[in-house]
C-alpha cells in the first residue's frame, strides 16, 4: 500500500487576466481587478505530495532533499517573474490558480524517480483561495474560504437543563457565546479553456454570500430555522450549510471545512475526491 508524503514550497510571482478579443468591460466582469495592465503578485505556497511504496533499504518513499531539488529546479523558472511576459507557458493560457497548478504538473510529474508518482499538487495563492490538481487532464479542484459571525448557545431541547449542562458546559451559557467562525467551499470541474477557471470567482462568492449573509451577526438559534428544534453543533452547521450550498452549486460542490475555532475544525462529507 502507497505511502503519500508532501513538501511545501514557495515562490512569488506577478501576473494578469486579461483576453485580448473580449472588450475591456467583458474582462472586467469577469477577471474584475485581476486585469490590471501592470500585473499583480502573491506569494505562492506549493504543497507537493508524492506517493509509492517505502524503500526496504531507506525507509523513504521518496529522498525529500532530492524532491527539495527537483521542485526547485522547476520553480526556478517562475520565481520572481512575471507569468505572462517571462515564462512560455502563459502567452496564450490565461495564469489563473487552476492553469498554473496544472502547468506544474506537467513540469514536476516526468522528474520524479521511478516508483514514486505524483499523488497531487496544491497551490496557494493566498491564505483563502487555492487549487488542486490531481493529474486529470482539464479537471481541478478550487476552494475558497469565508467567515461570517454568529451567535449561539448548545442547549438539546430534549434534555433537562441539568444534562445540558453536563454535556456542554460552557456552551451551554443561557445568554449564548460567539464565534468567528470560516467556511472552506470546495468546488471542482473542467477548467474553462477561456477564463482558466473552475468556476467563476464572482458568481462563486455571490452564491455563497447568499447563503453566510443570512448568517452572519445573527444567533443562529433565533434567526436561522434550521436550530429552532436541534442544537446548534458545528457538526449541525456544517450539514446545514453543505444543504443549503448544495442547492445552489449541485454536484459541483465537493466539500466543506468549517472552522468553529483554532483547534475545532469539521469536514462534510469526509472524503473529498
Amino acid at each position: 500500500m502507497d505511502v503519500f508524503a508532501t513538501r511545501r514550497f514557495n515562490f512569488s510571482a506577478s501576473h494578469r487576466y486579461w483576453r485580448e478579443e473580449w472588450s475591456l468591460e467583458q474582462n472586467e466582469a469577469v477577471f474584475g481587478k485581476c486585469t490590471n495592465r501592470y500585473g499583480h503578485g502573491h506569494n505562492y505556497e506549493l504543497f507537493v505530495t508524492v506517493a509509492g511504496a517505502v524503500d526496504p533499504i531507506t525507509g523513504m518513499v521518496m529522498n525529500m532533499v532530492e524532491l527539495k531539488r527537483l521542485v526547485t529546479m522547476v520553480l526556478d523558472q517562475f520565481d520572481h517573474k512575471h507569468l505572462n511576459e517571462d515564462t512560455p507557458y502563459f502567452r496564450e493560457v490565461i495564469p489563473t490558480t487552476e492553469n498554473l497548478v496544472r502547468v506544474l504538473w506537467g513540469l514536476i510529474e516526468p522528474q520524479l524517480p521511478k516508483g514514486v508518482r505524483l499523488a497531487k499538487l496544491r497551490l496557494y495563492e493566498n491564505s483563502d483561495l487555492y487549487a488542486e490538481y490531481f493529474g486529470r487532464q482539464q479537471q481541478a479542484t478550487f476552494n475558497r474560504r469565508y467567515e461570517f459571525s454568529a451567535a449561539h448557545r448548545l442547549h438539546a431541547q430534549s434534555l433537562t437543563d441539568e444534562a445540558n449542562r453536563e454535556i456542554y458546559g460552557k456552551c451551554n451559557n443561557p445568554n449564548g457565546h460567539g464565534h468567528n467562525y470560516q467556511l472552506e467551499v470546495t468546488v471542482d470541474g473542467l477548467i474553462d479553456a477561456q477564463t482558466g477557471m473552475v468556476i467563476d470567482l464572482v458568481d462563486m462568492d455571490r452564491r455563497v454570500q447568499s447563503v453566510l449573509d443570512n448568517w452572519d451577526h445573527r444567533h443562529l438559534d433565533y434567526q436561522v430555522a434550521e436550530f429552532a428544534e436541534q442544537p446548534s453543533t458545528a457538526e449541525n452547521i456544517v450539514v446545514v450549510l453543505w444543504q443549503r450550498l448544495e442547492a445552489l452549486f449541485g454536484s459541483q460542490l465537493k466539500h466543506l471545512r468549517l472552522w468553529e475555532t483554532a483547534n475545532n475544525v469539521f469536514d462534510y462529507p469526509l472524503s473529498q475526491h
